[in-house]
This record gives structure tokens, sequence and C-alpha cells, in this order.
């Protein structure tokens, strides 16, 4: 029916309204964009498009876009306690802790029960480190029959359990009760079964819930479309585009990029480095994401593409490197290093190493079968559609593994590569090269990183609040039959069984 008004009147609100409803349960998170951008301009003074807006916002990682559309919504509806909770989201997740529990205790103020602002300030406590008063936040807001998913999700990942517990059975119920949820919420029920099932040693059950949480969480993935992509930039940036832009460079020292796939130790590594007088913590830094959508490297490779790469023009060098030093004092400016810990800043190195030879590069390396099983078992963005099955991740690991490889021979700077297992084994002296690699000297408290205060927004939050165990290391062993289709993907990566 929509449809219908669309094809006859594309800028109806209530039409696009309607079907940006629709797409954001189906987990369409760029259509939804799309239908509600449309539906917010010609029905301003609507709340409930601006907030569902901002969630979608939020979802796809334009964090500034979504801080716009929930005070918006929070100014039309002040007394809508959802809108405060989900505003405190907004502000969790940009690092901005005061403005974040000032949202969920208004939202707590005008309804005590209020769901969203429980689990709020649950995850609030996580990301400073404060787990057991997280647990509490997380019980209390499953106790008011909320039955949110997200509740259940974050406590699944805030505890270990060693038995079944009677959350379990309510989760499960959840899952079967025929209710339409929005494919995010549903899939939050599947991600807290499959942990909970992990953690007592269903291994079968754990894995059939995970795989029916990614389908609801991710798009399709084309892998050959990525290795293409790949190709492609290895084409591109070879050794002469490298040594004919030496004169390129800018001469500070003060960044300290942390990259790699994400669940291979990038928060890890930030929070060790961070944990220094000397040096501050810049978190996942959206800068060179944007700007690689803006270049044009997400899309297909064309010979408009490589003439746009190979035509920058040393002023395009200089404004980048100014704009992200002027990023990097906004973190911190009396800091002599700042960390920038964006994982896929790996597929940058092209122009990160160009313009700031003198910064240190740390790549964060772990067990290809370890890495590829954490990305399969925790929940990310959906731009991390590449962990969608056990296949796709295996060909991912792969391609990431040949660009790397090609980095390590062309780009002209020294690339620090620390493997997550060396590091488990050999905390002290690994920590001392990594320390020594960013230019600073040693100091013990950097052995103490989960003591540190800073906030730490991504799904690593539990672990890097605990010491370093062997816990997380050879996951498939013994376990080969249920993880034979990523064993297969990854190939002559694949550990020898």
């Amino acid at each position: 029916m929509f449809e219908e008004v669309l094809r006859l009147d594309p800028r109806n609100p209530q039409a696009n309204f309607s079907l940006g409803i629709a797409a954001y349960q189906e987990g369409k998170i760029g259509l939804a964009i799309e239908r509600l951008q449309i539906a917010a301009r010609k029905a301003a003074k609507h709340p409930q498009v601006h907030q569902l807006l901002g969630l979608a916002l939020m979802n796809a990682g334009d964090l500034e876009g979504a801080q716009s559309s929930l005070k918006k919504a929070v100014s039309l509806a002040p007394k809508e306690a959802d809108f405060h909770a989900q505003l405190g989201d907004l502000y969790r997740a940009r690092r901005q802790a005061v403005l974040s529990r000032q949202s969920y205790l208004r939202a707590l103020k005008l309804d005590p029960e209020n769901g969203y602002g429980l689990v709020g300030m649950g995850q609030l406590e996580v990301t400073i480190g404060n787990i057991d008063a997280a647990i509490e936040w997380f019980e209390k807001a499953i106790a008011c029959k909320k039955e949110l998913p997200t509740a259940f999700q974050c406590l699944s990942l805030a505890k270990t359990f060693k038995e079944k517990p009677a959350e379990l059975d309510q989760i499960e119920a959840l899952t079967n009760d025929g209710v339409p949820r929005p494919g995010p919420e549903q899939a939050n029920l599947h991600w807290a079964a499959g942990k909970i099932y992990h953690d007592i040693g269903d291994t079968s059950r754990g894995l059939e819930h995970y795989q029916k949480a990614r389908t609801l969480h991710y798009p399709p993935f084309d892998p050959a479309a990525y290795e293409d992509r790949i190709a492609f930039m290895k084409d591109v940036f070879n050794e002469e585009f490298f040594s004919s832009r030496a004169d390129l460079a800018n001469t500070s020292d003060k960044p300290v990029f942390i990259f790699g796939l994400p669940r291979s130790g990038t928060t890890l590594v930030e929070q060790i480095v961070s944990c220094h007088s000397r040096a501050s913590s810049g978190g996942e830094i959206q800068f060179f994401r944007h700007l690689q959508e803006d270049i044009g490297l997400k899309g297909k490779p064309s010979a408009a593409l490589e003439n746009r790469l190979k035509s920058m023009e040393p002023k395009e060098f200089k404004r980048i490197a100014r704009k992200y030093l002027e990023v990097l004092d906004s973190v911190d400016r009396r800091a002599d290093r700042v960390t920038d810990k964006m994982p896929h800043n790996y597929e940058m190195l092209w122009l990160m190493s160009v313009l700031f030879p003198k910064a240190a590069f740390v790549h964060c390396y772990r067990s290809p079968a370890d890495t590829c099983i954490s990305l399969l078992s925790h929940p990310l963005s959906p731009a991390h559609n590449y962990a969608l099955t056990q296949d796709t991740v295996g060909r991912y690991y792969r391609t990431y593994a040949s660009l790397m490889e090609h980095w390590e021979n062309v780009v002209p700077v020294n690339l620090h590569t620390l493997t997550y297992e060396t590091l488990v084994d050999n905390q002290r002296s690994e920590s001392e090269v990594l320390l020594s690699h960013a230019g600073l000297d040693w100091e013990d408290g950097c052995l103490e990183f989960y003591k540190s205060e800073s906030p730490v927004t991504t799904f690593s939050n539990t672990q890097v609040r605990r010491p370093i165990f062997r816990s997380s290391l050879g996951r498939w062993q013994g376990k080969e039959a249920h993880y034979r289709d990523l064993l297969d993907a990854l190939g002559p990566l694949a550990p020898q069984v």
C-alpha cells in the first residue's frame, strides 16, 4: 500500500515513515535512513520520526547525525523516558560519560522502571570498569519484566555462566513467542542465548543461536567483491606510489595507529598504551573511515577511482594531515601520544604512512581461527557483515592477510606486529617493546591496564577490565567438526589439526 502511495507522491511523510519502520525492523539500515530522512524533512514536528532516524543513524555508525536527530526528538517530547535513554546511548558511544549518565538518570526519573535507562546505566558502568554494578543494572532491567532483548544480551556478555541460568529459559521463550520485533532486537536474544550455551559447554546449540543472530543482524556479504577491491588497492598502492610521495610527510609523531581485524587485541593494546602518563586514548576515531568513503574506496574499482587516487594534489595530503591532527588535539591537546584504534584502518595504511611516517604503527595479529571464531560470536555493527557465515569470515581473513603482507613490503614506515598469543605469554616484555615503538619509556602502571579509568565502548569492554588470561586461546581445539566450514575457508591459514 505505502509503495503505491510513494509512486504517486515520493515525498509523502507517512508512507516514508512507515516504510522506514519496516526497513529498520528488517535490518535494512541504509534504506531505513533514506526513508526516515525524507519523512523527517516533511514531518519536522513529529518526535518519533527523529527518534527512529537517530537510532538508524547510530546503528550505521553516524554518531554526529544520530545526536542531532535524538536531541531533536527529546526537544519535541521531553517527557518521553525512552528518548532520554536513547540519547544516553548516543553520548556513551561518543565517550561522553557525564552527559550519558545525565540522560539515563532523566529517563529513570520519568520512569523508574524504564528498561532502556536501566540497561543504559549498566552499559555505562561497563565502559568505566564497574562490572559488578553493571550486572546489577542488567538484572534489575530483566526483573522489571520489560522483556528487553538488549538486557539479556548485555547480561550474557558481562557474566561467565557455569551452569544453565534461569534467564536462558526466558530468552528461549522470547525467541519463540511469535511477537514481531525489529531485527536487531530479535538478534540480541539469539546473541545472548548463543553466549550462554557456549559458556555452559553446549557448542552445537550455541552455534545455532549465533547463526540465527548473524542472519538477522548482518546484510549479505560478497567475498569476491571484497577480494577484487583489495586486489585493486594492491595494484594502485605499489612501491612507485610511495616513493613519489616521500616529500608529503607531516613531522608529527603524535598518532599511535592501532589496527588489525576486530577481536585481535586492538582494545587491549590501546589500554596498555593509554595507561602511560604521556599518552591518551582516542578510541575508534572515525576520521579515516569517513575519508575512505568520501574518496570512493568502499565502492567498485574503476579507472576513474585509480585516476582520483593517483592525482591527489600535495595540498590535499597536507590538508588531510592538518585536519587529523586537529581531531587528535580535540581528544587531548597536551598528550604526547594519542591512540587511534580503528581496526579497519589497515585498509588506509597507504595514506596514513604517507602522511605520518613518524607515527607509531601497531598491527594487532591473532591466530586466524581464534580471530574468526570470536568474530562469529560477538555482535559488531552491520558494516562487519563479512562475519555473516563461517565461509565469508574465513575468506575475508585471507584477503585481509594478503593486504597486510603487501603493506609490509611497500609502505615506508616501520610496522610493529604485536601477536596476541605472544602478549598473553610475555606481557611485560611485549608491553615494553610496544611502548618503545610508540616512543614511550616504561611505566609499571601499563601492566595494570585493566585498572584504567579510560572509557571503553567496544564489545571488548568487559575483557579489558580483567588481567590477561589464556582462556581465549585455541577456541577451535576439540571442536573442529563444528568449525569445518571456517577451517576450509581459511585454507593454508587454518591451524594444523
